[in-house]
């Protein structure tokens, strides 16, 4: 999934937010350019992917740039708690590895099981960002689910904001923010 003008306006919202004493978390690691992103933006950053080629990909860039302040881990975003428990920011980039097998993406049953233990466990005042990929099946199965669970959210634990292109063609990515204003 290439850069979009979606992932610009994600990377300078957080870039707004996050100091060098916030932990972070990337739940889909990938390529590796928001975890290199977060780990030059905080204290340290988690990241984590299923698939070998993406954990590669992270730790030859991090290599690349000299960052020691992350750890990537090759296990699913839904085993988070078995690595941290206190983090401040979360990102998701959903959908699939850029330039790998696009049979593999996320689903949304473990995206929404991630969530659900990232939004109960993140600090007060902690965000999640969730880039969406509507553009597949895969992807348009996560987006009508993903919004199916947001409406169940205490609105006076969490505010989501929606930013998305409109009048564009095929279905382009969006993001989602959610805001945890206080513990739930």
């Amino acid at each position: 999934m290439k850069n979009s003008q979606i992932l610009d306006i994600t990377h300078r919202l957080i870039k707004s937010y996050i100091t060098d004493d916030d932990v972070a978390v990337d739940m889909t690691m990938g390529n590796g350019y928001d975890m290199l992103f977060l780990a030059q933006n905080s204290k340290f950053v988690y990241g984590f992917d299923i698939q070998k080629p993406a954990l590669e990909n992270t730790l030859n860039l991090l290599n690349k740039h000299n960052i020691k302040n992350a750890k990537c881990i090759l296990d699913s975003h839904e085993n988070i708690l078995k690595y941290v428990t206190n983090f401040k920011y979360v990102i998701y980039n959903l959908g699939y590895l850029p330039n790998g097998d696009k049979t593999i993406t996320t689903y949304y049953q473990s995206t929404l099981d991630s969530l659900a233990l990232v939004l109960d466990h993140i600090d007060d005042q902690g965000i999640v960002f969730l880039m969406v990929y509507p553009g597949h099946l895969e992807g348009s199965k996560e987006s009508i689910y993903l919004d199916k669970y947001l409406e169940t959210l205490n609105p006076h634990a969490f505010k989501i904001v929606k930013t998305y292109l409109p009048y564009q063609d095929n279905k382009p990515p969006y993001l989602l923010t959610i805001y945890k204003t206080k513990r739930t």
